[in-house]
């Protein structure tokens, strides 16, 4: 925590507790989630607290916000040294919206050309994989086998 210091942010109990519960997960949680897990420690912890905690974390480099493109942000750890700070991808599930890391050299290794970039400054290229996850797909295909329109929830 002391790039956190570093950086000018407080190491409060409340953002230890959110920062920890997040390391611990590799399902990418919600806000709501985290707010959970964490209230069974700190029963006073309000959902506010966690999304402001969270931002903080993020303004810092500690948490990424992954899947942002759809409705509901999913947030990792990605503090340099937890493991979750190596650069990777993720696949979503456009059923269920289950995050999963995705590790690939290929994908990492992909550069924008500055001619594309219409004038960004680019800071990182991240690939999002959509698609059907496989326990959406079984349940899409019920227990006759049969395929079963998926819900788009």
């Amino acid at each position: 925590m002391a790039l956190l210091r570093a950086r000018g942010l407080a190491v409060t109990e409340q953002r230890l507790a959110i920062f920890a519960a997040l390391a611990a997960s590799r399902d990418h949680p919600t806000a709501e989630q985290l707010f959970l897990a964490v209230r069974e420690k700190l029963p006073n912890l309000s959902l506010a607290t966690v999304y402001k905690n969270l931002e903080a974390l993020r303004a810092a480099g500690a948490v990424s916000d992954v899947n942002t493109l759809h409705e509901q942000g999913r947030y990792e750890a990605a503090l340099p040294g937890t493991g979750a700070g190596r650069p990777h991808h993720h696949l979503v599930c456009v059923s269920c919206k289950k995050v999963i890391d995705l590790h690939d050299a290929r994908l990492d290794a992909l550069r924008v050309s500055p001619q594309e970039t219409q004038g960004f400054e680019v800071r990182a290229v991240r690939v999002q994989v959509e698609g059907i996850c496989p326990a959406c797909r079984a349940r899409a295909k019920g227990p006759s086998g049969s395929r079963k329109p998926v819900s788009r929830r």
